[in-house]
């Protein structure tokens, strides 16, 4: 079932919206379609754009017998306000109902003879809440958990700082007055190969999955480092943390990733196309490299195949490789219209692989078919910034977009018989 409750209409006035007349009229028709298409679709608005979206690990579930379906999942998202207000990152508690067709009862059901046709009345239990928010310095261009400990957040920002915060030291509630105060971070990633007049913005960065307190950065200025927090904080009674392996490339970094299962290798895409393999173990330290005629703006490992990785780029394309041989690409096509800004390979089913991009569209594709187009999720009016695949209900997606808007779906079931 659709959640209705959380797709009310919205209401564009075209002098003061920069959305054109087309993307409006796609949006109503998207909703007015959004029943036979999703199985659960929440579309919320947001006080600032987010470059940045992840699900936490967790899955809370009702104890209490009275509503045994009712679940919540936890939400990381940051805010893009470009200066002109304080920025920050938030966990937002989402709600659902994992089986919505047995909480039903007739009565809850309302006729609406403008459409003439049933509808759920409002259910308050399912809208989205922000349970805690820590104020940041400068745009938040990307937040991950550190997958050991998901309290653990990494921050990376628009003057070149890598921050990492334990939001159990910081409150839930912000006292009276202080509520435009930023937060200090726990630790401060720092290059010290750089100077002030060199720091750029910071787009790429991920935890080792395998090291705990490992994690890997790259800059728009080329600069690659790895640090471990841990044995540094161990160490070092500041809150300063120095890498312990650097690299410098002669592009922009625009993603990296840790290969799975692998605690020395990763994988970059960069802005003058290309994409590399490093291991921090090797003395030449750019192991292998790809090159493509367009910048590659992100990168994705196969979680089931750590040969395989995808990436996206700036011409709307998507690739698959075999980091065993970069002499080619296994797989080329171009699904977009603008540039990709996210590839994700679905953690369950590995021939599925997640794009988002600048022309508004989330799209999954099936790699393993000859239709590779699985389903594209429309909902969005400016460019999609980034989503993510949640751990626990195998289709649900969160994506965010510059219109504001975190959107929360699940394509329906019958247009995907053949993945059980």
């Amino acid at each position: 079932m659709t959640d209705v409750a959380a797709t009310q209409d919205i209401e564009v006035d075209d002098h003061e919206s920069a959305i054109d007349k087309d993307t409006q009229l796609r949006y109503r028709i998207f909703k007015k379609n959004s029943p036979y298409l999703y199985d659960y679709l929440s579309t919320n608005s947001l006080l600032w754009p987010s470059l940045t979206v992840q699900f936490f690990p967790d899955l809370e579930q009702e104890t209490n017998g009275k509503s045994p379906q009712l679940a919540f999942q936890r939400l990381l998202v940051g805010t893009f306000t470009l200066g002109q207000a304080v920025d920050n990152m938030s966990i937002h508690q989402m709600p659902y109902y994992r089986n919505l067709n047995k909480c039903i009862n007739m009565d809850q059901w309302n006729y609406n003879a403008e459409k003439e046709e049933f509808e759920l009345s409002t259910v308050l239990k399912t809208k989205l809440r922000v349970v805690q928010t820590i104020n940041h310095a400068g745009d938040v261009n990307k937040l991950r958990y550190m997958p050991q400990n998901p309290d653990i957040i990494a921050s990376s920002n628009n003057v070149g700082a890598l921050l990492v915060y334990n939001r159990t030291k910081h409150l839930n509630i912000k006292k009276l007055m202080e509520e435009n105060d930023i937060n200090d971070p726990q630790l401060r990633l720092e290059d010290q190969n750089l100077d002030v007049t060199q720091v750029a913005d910071i787009f790429a960065f991920d935890w080792n999955k395998q090291k705990e307190g490992v994690i890997v950065s790259g800059s728009m200025s080329g600069s690659i480092n790895v640090y471990d927090i841990q044995s540094a904080f161990l160490t070092n009674t500041g809150n300063i943390v120095n890498h312990y392996w650097s690299y410098k490339s002669t592009c922009g970094v625009n993603d990296l990733e840790w290969v799975p299962g692998h605690d020395s290798v990763f994988v970059s895409a960069e802005d003058d196309g290309s994409v590399c393999v490093y291991d921090i173990r090797a003395s030449v330290q750019k192991v292998l490299a790809y090159k493509s005629l367009f910048p590659v703006n992100s990168v994705s490992v196969n979680p089931g195949n750590a040969f395989c990785v995808a990436t996206g780029h700036s011409n709307g394309g998507l690739g698959i490789l075999d980091i065993r041989n970069l002499d080619g690409s296994v797989f080329d096509c171009v699904p977009h219209l603008d540039s990709v800004t996210q590839v994700k390979w679905h953690p369950k089913f590995n021939g599925v692989v997640g794009t988002s991009s600048a022309d508004r569209l989330v799209k999954l594709h099936d790699m393993s078919s000859d239709n590779k187009l699985l389903f594209d999720h429309q909902g969005h009016m400016l460019g999609v910034n980034d989503f993510d695949w949640s751990l626990h209900e195998d289709w649900m997606i969160a994506s965010v977009a510059d219109d504001n808007s975190l959107h929360v779906w699940k394509p329906s079931l019958h247009l995907l018989t053949q993945f059980k």
